[in-house]
């Protein structure tokens, strides 16, 4: 149900005929074991919440809460008590961590788990932990059973560091101002990073290593991406069952579920990275140290859409922020940025993606330190201002009727969104599960609906980085990024992630420059020019003379309104109106080369996609490109897009934008590129 849950096929959907026979078979199950019982409550919570599987769920909690022994560890069965199983010492971590899942299955399904048991539980965690850091099987420093070294630590380490994860967030629902240090967590921590085995076989411990990553959001491991490493590992493997030589060598079946979970649950889409901005993992920045977590939780469960979290730092790469639409900036105090941080800022803003922050407690010192960072990432180009009730932040979806919405600034390129700032503590809310405060909820989550355009998020391995070339590039052009007076480059990142892309796919390095619109402005050096903007401009004659001379001397002008702004397209029309008299723009026809891409390196998109947003708009679906142009001599030497062409360069899907979905736009860009290159 986990591998439906991300892939949707059929075979696998709860109302196939194999899948029905199978549930029919879980539900008449009684729990009998510690194992047994965690299984079922995982699946159960996946259902639908019906009376059938609810009773189910009910029965599983009621057996690991009457199973759990006194000091917080689990065995196998459950025995009457007194019996020799709810000593002290009859007990093990494997089946204490799978207890302590089931559990946390319960809890997620909205069963009621007592303070008292997460009490009970991690005390069994913090008490038989080695001063290494590690955990092994069973026994405890005092009452060793076997020392701990790797071999005997691998498994078990991640059971109780993952386990001490979730025991956390229900033992810390109060939200404290200040960070809570967890010695147990960072030493255990510790030991993975100095310990961790990227070409890992146990498929035991993989799902070990995978949970604590999960739960925690770490993004690494030693320096490692687990996940490419681990999905390396098992992808390695060819046709039929997998097969574990470690743990599970009599049967294929647990070590191919295993192997299914390390997979699926990995690849799911991370929708909100948490900045890391300090060393200390429990610092300023992650005083509610489930908050994120929770948030996710509550989107995957409500949406019934299976996403993950992380937490990035400013050591990693620009392709891990990546990973998530949302970057969440939480603290009470000014986290000190310093230039080579706010850069790190900036890129990830100019790559498309939004920063969320939250400040602690309601802090004003953190909310004016976050008005500053916001206003230094832009280069001081944008305000910071109120965000109206208008706004899609609060209108996205129209079943939400909100009561007391959280308040928020924001600093917009007139465009989208780049910064939301919250005057609400939201990771107070999110900490302690207060879920009778709807807002606090409902609100972002129509952020994580604007952030990615109501569209599906892509998984794990689907980056918006565009690798390197694998071959040389052959071709060269030269483009000029037109300066003007206004808001001539709201996208900083746009063209030169279309650079990336046509070194890679299209065999062409394409040089871009910001110029001025002036007697400088070379055909010979720059065969094509690029305009954008948001809103309404005028050019001087200077300007306009400059830009008639350029193009009627060999040059080609693409032009796009961004976001879609009429204010844009109605004044580049006037200009076209002002620098060429005599021509008008016309609907570039459907059987040009332009659009079926009949040059060399030239693609075929007589089919288009459009954003929701405009279909929206528009009220209905087009497929057919839409572009405007002015021809001589066989040439075109403008084209123009009433809709958004330049955000769609990004690959995002940010709401709003009226424009070409990302693969048509880029597409769309990509022929006017090599259109030039053919006719230059």
């Amino acid at each position: 149900m986990d591998v439906q849950q991300s892939l949707h096929l059929p075979q696998l959907n709860i109302f196939a005929p194999k899948m029905r026979r199978a549930l029919d078979f879980l539900v008449r199950l009684r729990p009998h074991s510690t194992y047994v019982a965690s299984f079922q409550a995982n699946a159960m919570a996946l259902l639908p919440a019906k009376p059938r599987y609810r009773h189910v769920l009910q029965a599983d909690a009621r057996y690991l809460m009457d199973s759990i022994h006194a000091d917080g560890g689990y065995t196998y069965t459950q025995g009457p008590p007194g019996a020799l199983i709810f000593e002290q010492r009859s007990w093990d971590n494997s089946n204490t961590q799978y207890g302590v899942l089931g559990a946390w299955a319960c809890a997620h399904a909205g069963l009621e788990m007592p303070y008292s048991y997460w009490r009970k539980a991690a005390k069994h965690w913090r008490t038989t932990q080695y001063m290494n850091g590690a955990w092994i099987y069973s026994g405890t420093p005092n009452h060793p059973a076997g020392g701990p070294g790797r071999a005997a630590c691998s498994t078990m380490t991640p059971a109780g560091v993952a386990s001490l994860f979730i025991c956390d967030e229900y033992l810390y629902q109060r939200a404290p101002i200040n960070p809570v240090p967890h010695p147990f967590i960072r030493r255990g921590l510790a030991w993975l990073n100095r310990q961790f085995n990227p070409q890992e076989k146990n498929f035991y411990a993989m799902y070990g290593d995978e949970r604590v990553a999960l739960a925690g959001g770490v993004a690494t491991i030693a320096g490692h991406n687990w996940y490419d490493d681990f999905s390396r590992t098992l992808t390695s493997h060819r046709g039929g069952p997998w097969r574990d030589g470690h743990f599970f060598q009599a049967s294929s079946v647990v070590a191919t579920a295993y192997a299914l979970l390390v997979l699926d649950r990995g690849l799911n889409p991370i929708v909100i990275s948490k900045l890391q901005y300090g060393t200390n993992f429990f610092g300023d920045w992650n005083a509610r140290q489930r908050d994120a977590a929770n948030f996710t939780s509550w989107l995957s469960r409500t949406f019934e859409t299976p996403l993950n979290w992380q937490v990035v730092n400013f050591h990693a790469p620009l392709t891990q922020w990546l990973q998530a639409p949302i970057l969440l900036i939480t603290g009470r105090k000014d986290p000190r940025f310093s230039k080579l941080q706010v850069a790190a800022l900036r890129h990830y803003v100019q790559a498309g993606g939004l920063i969320l922050s939250s400040p602690d407690g309601a802090s004003r010192l953190f909310q004016k330190a976050m008005v500053q960072y916001a206003r230094r990432v832009v280069h001081g180009r944008y305000s910071v201002k109120a965000v109206p009730p208008t706004s899609y932040i609060y209108t996205i979806q129209p079943w939400y009727h909100f009561q007391r919405p959280p308040q928020f600034e924001a600093l917009s390129n007139h465009i989208r969104y780049l910064w939301l700032l919250s005057a609400t503590d939201l990771g107070a809310i999110w900490q302690s599960h207060h879920f009778a405060t709807k807002d606090d909820w409902q609100v972002p989550a129509n952020i994580y609906f604007y952030a990615t355009g109501k569209v599906a998020l892509s998984n794990r391995l689907e980056s918006l980085a565009i690798a390197r070339p694998t071959t040389r590039t052959t071709l060269r052009l030269t483009m000029a990024r037109l300066r003007y007076a206004g808001n001539w480059n709201p996208e900083p990142g746009a063209w030169p992630r279309m650079a990336r892309i046509t070194a890679r796919y299209f065999h062409t390095r394409l040089t871009i420059i910001d110029h001025a619109i002036g007697p400088k402005l070379s055909p010979k050096r720059c065969p094509l020019a690029q305009m954008t903007g948001t809103g309404a401009f005028t050019l001087s004659a200077a300007q306009i003379i400059a830009l008639r001379y350029y193009i009627q001397h060999g040059g080609m002008l693409l032009a796009d309104a961004v976001g879609g702004k009429n204010q844009f397209t109605d004044s580049f029309v006037q200009l076209v109106l002002q620098a060429f008299p005599h021509q008008t723009l016309i609907a570039v026809p459907q059987q040009s080369s332009l659009y079926t891409g009949t040059f060399p390196h030239g693609v075929n998109v007589t089919r288009v996609k459009y954003r929701k947003f405009y279909n929206q708009q528009h009220q209905h679906v087009k497929t057919r490109p839409e572009l405007m142009g002015i021809k001589k001599n066989g040439r075109w030497i403008v084209v123009f897009s009433s809709a958004d062409i330049t955000c769609g360069l990004l690959g995002t899907n940010t709401w709003g934008i009226s424009g070409y979905a990302p693969p048509s736009a880029q597409a769309l860009a990509a022929n006017v590129i090599m259109y030039a290159i053919a006719h230059r």
